[in-house]
């Protein structure tokens, strides 16, 4: 895995190809700019596999697979990131896996139920759940409302939509076989597992920040470079 991208005005960590934010600086003082790059070796997935994280487990977008080194195309410089660090991009993952089990889970043992249906000519044509979210048998309708309905409120306007197709009935029991039951909401923050480790961009922060600091003490002072 690659992390690149642009940081004034000293060192640069980036984004993976996937969409995700960008770890930038403020603009500072130097008048040089830096080019760097953060490389990940082909080490990494086996460090967090020794932690027992198993690849397919690792939710972030952010994979762990070997050391990270930073390196500057102006001053010879490399910078692994600390043993630390790596342990707790590998903690942060099995923690987001953790949570997304019992997030899926919960949302196994609470599925939406179905509070009403909409009958063209005696047969299914849409249903909607308690939570107001719909599905339809064949074919949706254009144009209904994008906004968040009652459960009452999204039958009614399905139903009217659905005039000129046939005889219209809405059901509120004795429902005829539904599209079946789909897995409700995740589960709420208080139920999940805390976090103890940070989240990868501020690890990462983290590890640019030493960086900087390690290289700052590297480069030779001004009264050195005058001389």
């Amino acid at each position: 895995m690659e992390i690149s991208g642009t940081r004034a005005p000293a060192l640069a960590v980036a984004v993976p190809p996937s969409p995700a934010p960008q770890v930038a600086a403020d603009s500072g003082t130097r008048q040089e700019e830096v080019s760097a790059k953060v490389t990940i070796s082909s080490q990494a997935l086996q460090k967090a596999g020794e932690e027992g994280v198993p690849t397919d487990e690792m939710a972030s977008p952010y994979r762990l697979t070997g050391p990270a080194t930073l390196v500057s195309s102006l001053h010879p410089f490399v910078y692994q990131m600390p043993e630390a660090l790596i342990k707790e991009m590998a903690v942060r993952a099995k923690e987001e896996a953790a949570r997304n089990e019992v997030s899926s889970q919960y949302a196994r043992e609470h599925q939406y139920q179905t509070v009403g249906q909409v009958l063209v000519n005696g047969k299914l044509f849409a249903e909607v759940n308690d939570a107001g979210g719909y599905g339809f048998a064949k074919n949706s309708i254009p144009g209904l409302s994008q906004a968040s309905l009652k459960p009452q409120e999204r039958l009614e306007e399905i139903a009217q939509a659905a005039k000129g197709q046939g005889n219209v009935e809405i059901k509120y029991s004795d429902f005829v076989p539904g599209l079946g039951g789909s897995e409700g909401p995740g589960a709420p923050e208080s139920v999940l597992p805390a976090f103890t480790a940070r989240n990868i961009h501020e690890i990462f922060a983290a590890a640019i920040e030493a960086a900087e600091r390690q290289r700052a003490s590297t480069l030779p002072t001004s009264e050195s470079a005058g001389s």
